[in-house]
């Protein structure tokens, strides 16, 4: 197997940290970027093939500074996992503005932050990006419209990469369902939280979306997956 430099963001808790854990289990060198950095210095301090940087994908400037550093660290990147997202739940009449605005900013605008400054080098390497979407950017459910909006426009951004850039990069789009992680609890709408906590606890592990992204990542040279599309399963339950 081919050892890959992999750039995480968002990678201190969730879907990100167990991504990193099987990297790193699988001899993997690791750049992790997240907002937490104690969590991710504690991460680091563990395995030498891990380097980080405090980055918040909504700020430019921090996310040129994170691509210098993880190229400078690792030589470069042949895989970037733009993983870092949220979703803020709400109906459409009762919802903020500013919930809205943070949702693009960060689903959106930080996924193409990290894109635009990662990409020459991603070319250079022949490398592999990895998208992580949602079943939110297939669907549009009740009381997460704008959160959809995001997903499918992370969608549509894959899809650009593999029309325009086939023969340089390969693309990857990870669309999971629901995943027990806190995700849920950016949500200020105290009856929706009711309501989705359940649904979100009885979600996949992050351990099975980790696996299915490494899986991805370690596919022959003349493979690209082109989507993974995961939901929970329960032929037992009621």
């Amino acid at each position: 197997m081919t050892q890959k430099r992999i750039l995480i963001t968002g990678a201190s808790s969730g879907i990100g940290a167990a991504t990193y854990e099987l990297a790193i289990k699988n001899g993997h060198h690791v750049f992790i970027a997240g907002r937490n950095e104690a969590v991710l210095a504690e991460m680091a301090s563990k395995n030498p093939n891990t380097f980080f940087l405090k980055t918040d994908v909504t700020n430019v400037e921090e996310v040129k500074a994170m691509t210098t550093a993880a190229v400078q660290q690792m030589g470069g990147i042949d895989v970037l996992l733009n993983n870092a997202g949220l979703g803020i739940f709400d109906l459409l009449e009762d919802a903020k503005l500013e919930d809205w605005h943070t949702m693009v900013d960060v689903n959106i605008k930080g996924v193409l932050n990290v894109l635009h400054t990662c990409l020459p080098h991603l070319v250079a390497s022949t490398g592999h990006i990895i998208n992580l979407g949602s079943l939110a950017s297939h669907y549009v459910f009740p009381n997460s419209g704008v959160y959809c909006a995001t997903k499918h426009a992370v969608f549509a951004i894959s899809e650009s990469i593999r029309t325009e850039l086939a023969k340089k990069v390969r693309v990857t789009t990870i669309s999971p369902g629901s995943v027990n992680t806190p995700f849920v609890e950016q949500t200020k709408n105290e009856a929706l939280l009711a309501q989705f906590r359940p649904s979100f606890a009885a979600g996949m592990p992050v351990e099975w979306v980790a696996q299915q992204i490494m899986n991805a990542i370690e596919v022959p040279n003349g493979v690209n997956v082109s989507e993974i599309i995961m939901r929970p399963f329960h032929p037992d339950a009621n």
